[in-house]
């Protein structure tokens, strides 16, 4: 991973009752009738009616298992055997793409199908590197997919062959119908999205052209299923936290662990870090987290709903009583506000010396509208110790949050009243970090919504053991996505 000096960035918030607006009208465009205009210019059935999509879903299916097998772990990465795979497939469809090298052994695969121009470029984008499985247990050989009790099991099948394959696949499909198309359609291969995001990061700085698009879809949000396997509701994700690392340093006289000191630095250290354990930022409402709190209430038990609508419609400062509810579970908790938290520490040299230095790393996820210098000012306040040293680290990345009430959103909407009559879209902003952040920077509106239909004990399995996609959603997501490139990218005739 490639380290960069942090960036200070100075971002104006919008007065409050201007986001409760546009959160209002997010939940309104959610929820009232698609106006005319916005109906799919083709009959919901007729355009893709002679589309085999299980054929598709087998071949899907088939490089899915190919790029387990590839062994993209990174580090280091090895991306070039995914990208010979879909190299093949490609080649067989007859659709020209571009390679790009990063670094050695390590490519980004480019493919684009032509529109007439009359609308920007559509990018599909998925990652072909997998994190590791050293340390973890599996319960079968997490290089070979193996299908289990209906489940696809192997390390990258949700994260992120699933998509890169499905995306590919939609590719080959408008190909082989001819589907004549307003926008270009470019589906992008990158390399090192677990480690920082070296391959799409080389591409945006040397050939931008090739990934330049009004719309990206990307991982990060999607389709939600019950424990049963049915349609719960459909994620969609328009924003992200910016991740941003410190390091905080004690400094203490060294000498014989005989005679103690009070300037021990592991002690300094310890008591700083026990302060920042008990400290939290200050909640903010965001476009996105109203307009997801608005749309996630119906499906909440009522105290927690009465707490989401009550945000939601907030004007000004976030009524306490709701935040006192939500604060109840973690995850809503990290949706309120940055947050940061200790990952890492080391100090001393022997275990018979006093310590010269401890050090820890802090982890932060921060809220868009808040500076890395905002945070840094409040870390070293909680600290409560100006001898505690607190310095960021590698930058990662930001970007602005995609348009809530643009095309993508609307034509996800409609796509999926055509597949999930009357289910529910929930806007939101992810607490991780995807190759989107490099996008939403250079002014692409990119959102998450892989189409691959996942509970959340499949989402929790990702980066973890015996990772699983349900085998039966490959093919409604494989039409799902297919319907969704249509509905922004054909030509309207």
């Amino acid at each position: 991973m490639t380290v960069h000096p942090a960036t200070r960035r100075t971002v104006s918030s919008p007065p409050l009752a201007r986001l409760a607006a546009v959160a209002a009208g997010l939940v309104t465009m959610l929820a009232a009738p698609l106006p005319a205009h916005a109906q799919p210019a083709f009959p919901p059935r007729d355009a893709a009616a002679k589309v085999d999509f299980a054929a598709g879903a087998a071949a899907a299916r088939e490089l899915i298992g190919a790029l387990v097998a590839a062994d993209t772990t990174n580090p280091p990465g090895n991306e070039s055997r995914a990208v010979a795979l879909g190299k093949t497939r490609l080649d067989e469809a007859g659709i020209p793409y571009e390679v790009t090298e990063f670094a050695p052994g390590r490519e980004n695969l480019v493919a684009r199908l032509k529109g007439d121009g009359s609308a920007k470029p559509l990018l599909l984008i998925a990652h072909i590197d997998v994190v590791g499985t050293n340390g973890q247990d599996w319960s079968t050989d997490p290089r070979k997919m193996t299908e289990v009790g209906g489940y696809l099991v192997g390390r990258g099948v949700a994260d992120d062959f699933g998509m890169a394959s499905l995306a590919l696949e939609t590719l080959i499909l408008l190909k082989r119908h001819d589907v004549p198309l307003a926008r270009d359609v470019i589906v992008a291969w990158t390399g090192d999205e677990e480690s920082g995001g070296a391959g799409v990061r080389w591409i945006l700085d040397h050939r931008p052209e090739l990934i330049a698009a009004e719309i990206a879809l990307n991982e990060g949000g999607g389709l939600a299923l019950d424990e049963q396997g049915r349609p719960r509701l459909v994620q969609l994700q328009t924003a992200e936290k910016q991740y941003q690392d410190f390091t905080i340093t004690a400094r203490g006289r060294t000498g014989h662990s005989s005679v103690p000191r009070p300037d021990n630095a592991i002690y300094e250290l310890a008591a700083g870090l026990a302060k920042l354990a008990v400290h939290r930022f200050s909640p903010r409402l965001l476009p996105v987290t109203r307009a997801y709190f608005a749309n996630r209430a119906p499906l909440e038990d009522p105290a927690v709903a009465a707490a989401m609508r009550a945000l939601a419609a907030a004007e000004d400062t976030p009524p306490a009583d709701a935040i006192a509810v939500l604060d109840g579970d973690p995850t809503l908790a990290a949706t309120l506000r940055t947050t940061c938290v200790a990952t890492m520490l080391s100090g001393g040299t022997r275990v018979n010396a006093l310590p010269a230095q401890a050090t820890a790393n802090v982890n932060c996820r921060i809220l868009p509208g808040e500076t890395v210098a905002d945070v840094q000012r409040e870390i070293e306040r909680a600290l409560g110790s100006p001898e505690l040293e607190v310095e960021p680290t590698n930058e990662f990345g930001f970007g602005e949050p995609s348009d809530l009430s643009g095309p993508a959103p609307l034509a996800i909407r409609a796509v999926t009243e055509q597949m999930f009559p009357g289910l529910p879209i929930v806007p939101f902003m992810s607490r991780g970090a995807t190759d989107s952040r490099f996008l939403r920077a250079k002014g692409m509106d990119a959102y998450g919504i892989n189409p691959i239909g996942l509970s959340e004990e499949d989402e929790n399995r990702m980066h973890g053991i015996d990772e699983r996609i349900p085998a039966a959603s490959l093919r409604p997501g494989l039409e799902f996505l297919y319907r969704l490139v249509l509905e922004l990218a054909a030509r309207k005739s």
